[in-house]
């Protein structure tokens, strides 16, 4: 709940301190942030049970004030300071043992980017740009879930043999993640209108991360037969909608 007190007082005061200019414009976007599914192969093995993480779509949200600054009738700049809360469903199997959760990432994002305005009326805008992100923390719950029949050491027959046996886990993994890290994305609006006073935009963008997770610098032995591979970064989708300020 701090996070958004902290960005009401955020908006208040740059709507204040930009709204003398023409050439700027303050606005409020929000919506949910979709996370895109992906597949890591942990090592260059090619047998059964290799480590491996999966990660499926869920939903998060992001708010995000911004400035827009305008270089003439076609170009802008955009620059906003965002609350992100990326949510995925993950899959970590080693073996016949699989961690089955979801991953929790809070952050403040600081996008920039160099915008073009097209259409009737400049309705349209695509933009592209980069941006840097803060980790505030990460979190994982789940279960760890263990495949007793690829195991071989209970009986299947067994009346009282259970095919899977389960725990609950819930952890910081923070420390997998770097603390600041870059990544860059594309952007569409478009421009409606609430009512006469009030206007605003629906909102498209594609994030792609670059260094948000740390490498995977194992130094085992089995570094002499196995070469290690890092997690796939990963890629969200904002979907939201926007008012002017």
């Amino acid at each position: 709940m701090k996070h958004f007190y902290f960005f009401i007082i955020l908006v208040s005061y740059l709507n204040h301190s930009f709204s003398q200019n023409n050439r700027t414009s303050f606005s409020l976007a929000l919506g949910p942030t979709l996370s895109i599914p992906s597949t890591s192969e942990l090592t260059n093995s090619n047998v059964d049970g290799r480590p491996q993480i999966k990660s499926k779509m869920n939903i998060g949200l992001f708010v995000l004030p911004s400035i827009k600054y305008s270089l003439n009738e076609k170009f802008s700049l955009d620059f906003g300071i965002g609350y992100y809360l990326d949510r995925f469903s993950v899959e970590d199997k080693l073996g016949a043992v699989s961690n089955e959760g979801n991953r929790n990432v809070h952050q403040i994002q600081i996008p920039i980017s160099y915008n073009l305005h097209f259409g009737a009326g400049n309705a349209y805008e695509i933009g592209l740009g980069g941006f840097a992100s803060f980790i505030l923390s990460a979190k994982e719950k789940g279960d760890i879930i263990t495949n007793n029949s690829q195991i071989g050491i209970v009986d299947p027959n067994d009346p009282t043999f259970s095919y899977n046996s389960t725990v609950s886990y819930s952890k910081d993994i923070k420390v997998n993640y770097n603390s600041v890290n870059f990544g860059a994305f594309l952007q569409i609006k478009k421009n409606i209108t609430f009512s006469e006073s009030k206007k605003g935009f629906i909102l498209l963008k594609i994030n792609q991360y670059f260094n948000a997770i740390k490498n995977n610098n194992s130094e085992s032995d089995i570094n002499q037969y196995l070469e290690f591979k890092n997690e796939k970064e990963p890629m969200t989708v904002n979907i939201g909608i926007g008012l002017l300020l």
